[in-house]
C-alpha cells in the first residue's frame, strides 16, 4: 500500500506562531518537544500525552503547498480523542472556547468540534475507556476509534474514488455512511507491522463542491522511494496536483490534491531514523 495514514500538521500564520504553540499547550495538555526552522517553514513538535505528535506548522507564501488561502475547512476533519467529557467542556466553556453540541458517531461514540487557536477546527471523539488517565489534559491524542472523517455527496463514488485513486479498503458501508481502512504509517515504518485505521465516510447534502484548504491537515505518507512515481501516477489519473514542496531525495516532501467533493488530501514523505 502506498498511501498510509500518518496524522498531520495544524497550520498557523508565520506571525502568530509562537502564540499558537503556546495556546495548544496551555489549553489542550500538549508537550512542545522542540520548534525548528527548516526550508519549508517553521515547525513545532507537539507531543500528545497518549497517542502521537502533532506539528504545528507554519504558512509558507513560496510555496504552493503551503499557502494562505481563502479559509475553507471543508469537509475533512482530523480526528482526536477527549476523556473525562464534562470536565474538558467545562474547561472550555470557561475559557469561552467553542464548541459544537455533541453528535454521535456510527460507533456509537460522541463528537464535536473545537475552534482552536486562529479559528482552525479539530474534531474531537469522547473515549470514555480512557476516562481518568490523564489529568489537565483535554485532548490526549489522536483518535484510536476513528482516525479521520470526510463528508461526500455519494457514498458510493467516493468508495470507489478511494479505492481506485488511494487503495483504500472497504469494511463496511451503510446507507449514508461507511468504514474505510487504510494502514498506519507509524506500525508500518517503525514497528514493521500492518495496522489499519479506521476513515469514516459521511454522506451530506450539498450543491457544490469547493475545495477546501483546512488548517487542521490530514496527511499520509508515501515513502521517499515512491514518492515521485505515485505523484506521477496520479497525474496520469488525471488529479490535478499541488506543486510539490521540499525534496523527497533528500528530506521532507509533500502536496496536495482534491477529490471530486472538494476535500483536501494531503501527502508528505520524509527519511526514517
Amino acid at each position: 500500500m502506498a498511501f498510509r495514514w500518518d496524522g498531520g500538521f495544524i497550520m498557523v500564520e508565520w506571525d502568530k506562531f509562537d502564540e499558537g504553540v503556546e495556546w495548544y499547550t496551555t489549553h489542550l495538555g500538549w508537550t512542545c518537544l522542540d520548534k525548528i526552522i527548516t526550508p519549508v517553514g517553521k515547525k513545532a513538535f507537539l507531543k500528545m500525552p497518549r497517542l502521537g505528535v502533532v506539528t504545528l506548522k507554519s504558512f509558507e507564501s513560496e510555496l504552493d503547498h503551503f499557502q494562505l488561502r481563502e479559509k475553507f475547512e471543508g469537509e475533512t476533519r482530523l480526528c482526536f480523542e477527549a476523556i473525562d467529557l464534562e470536565d474538558t467542556l467545562a474547561y472550555f466553556s470557561k475559557e469561552k472556547i467553542h464548541y459544537t453540541e455533541l453528535a454521535p458517531l456510527p460507533t456509537g461514540h460522541r463528537r464535536f468540534d473545537i475552534q482552536a487557536f486562529d479559528g482552525a477546527r479539530l474534531t474531537v471523539v469522547h473515549n470514555p475507556k480512557q476516562d481518568g488517565q490523564f489529568e489537565n489534559v483535554r485532548v490526549t491524542g489522536f483518535s484510536d476509534i476513528v482516525c479521520m472523517s470526510i463528508g461526500v455527496a455519494d457514498i458510493g463514488q467516493s468508495i470507489d474514488w478511494y479505492e481506485k485513486h488511494l487503495g483504500f479498503i472497504l469494511e463496511g458501508h451503510k446507507v449514508r455512511h461507511a468504514f474505510l481502512k487504510v494502514e498506519d504509517a507509524y506500525d508500518w515504518n517503525e514497528l514493521k507491522q500492518v495496522v489499519y485505521d479506521a476513515i469514516l465516510f459521511e454522506q451530506i447534502d450539498r450543491s457544490d463542491a469547493k475545495n477546501g484548504y483546512p488548517s487542521v491537515r490530514n496527511y499520509f505518507d508515501v515513502r521517499p522511494d515512491v514518492f515521485y512515481e505515485t505523484y506521477e501516477k496520479l497525474s496520469e489519473e488525471g488529479i490535478q496536483l499541488s506543486e510539490i514542496a521540499g525534496n523527497a531525495n533528500t528530506g521532507w516532501a509533500g502536496f496536495h490534491f482534491h477529490d471530486p467533493d472538494g476535500n483536501q488530501i494531503n501527502v508528505w514523505s520524509y527519511p526514517l531514523r
